[in-house]
């Protein structure tokens, strides 16, 4: 098990939780070649190394499902379930456009649409500034790329949080409700 390639590299990059993917070339082929060389060297350490089906890996951990999910969360689902929204309503083919598109700050629909501002209201974002924190955050958690142009892109492990979108609108429509319901929150909890 010692051998395997870029371990130390590979190690301190997942533990800090980051994704590999390919990107990260070396680090990638290494655990694409010897995904079960390296999910076995990391189980004894209880830590799950994951080969998500979009061909990027993290770790996680079974203490992890027990945990509160961090701050940055909520904010972050709601801008994603608006970025969804908007691009269904438009008719276009959602994984695609978010997966293969570059945004710009300016040109999100979030900050159009009175319902769209009153769910980031809920969740603490009221301007652009606040849009672009959401951004930088959900950069910081390897799902996005920022560009000096002031533009943006969703990577691989993005799929991670539009996996999970996706799992609740389903469960939405099970249950004949929206995910964005079409009338804005009120009330004092956006207070």
């Amino acid at each position: 098990m010692n051998n395997l390639p870029n371990l130390k590299e590979i190690f301190d990059k997942l533990r800090a939780g980051s994704y590999i993917t390919h990107e990260q070339g070396p680090l990638h082929a290494a655990l694409a070649d010897k995904y079960e060389d390296y999910k076995a060297y990391f189980e004894p350490l209880g830590l799950n190394l994951v080969r998500h089906p979009r061909d990027f890996f993290y770790l996680h951990t079974d203490s992890a499902e027990n945990t509160p999910p961090a701050a940055s969360l909520p904010p972050i689902a709601v801008f994603s379930f608006i970025l969804i929204e908007a691009a269904a309503n438009e008719g276009r083919p959602v994984e695609e456009y978010l997966l293969t598109e570059r945004f710009t700050f300016a040109g999100l629909p979030h900050l159009n649409t009175d319902r769209y501002k009153s769910y980031l209201k809920g969740v603490g974002i009221d301007d652009e500034a606040s849009l672009r924190k959401v951004v930088k955050s959900m950069a910081r958690l390897g799902w996005v790329e920022l560009f000096p142009d002031d533009t943006f892109r969703f990577l691989r492990p993005f799929h991670r949080v539009f996996d999970k979108c996706q799992e609740i609108s389903e469960a939405a429509d099970l249950e004949a409700r929206t995910v964005l319901p079409t009338e804005a929150p009120s009330g004092p909890e956006l207070n």
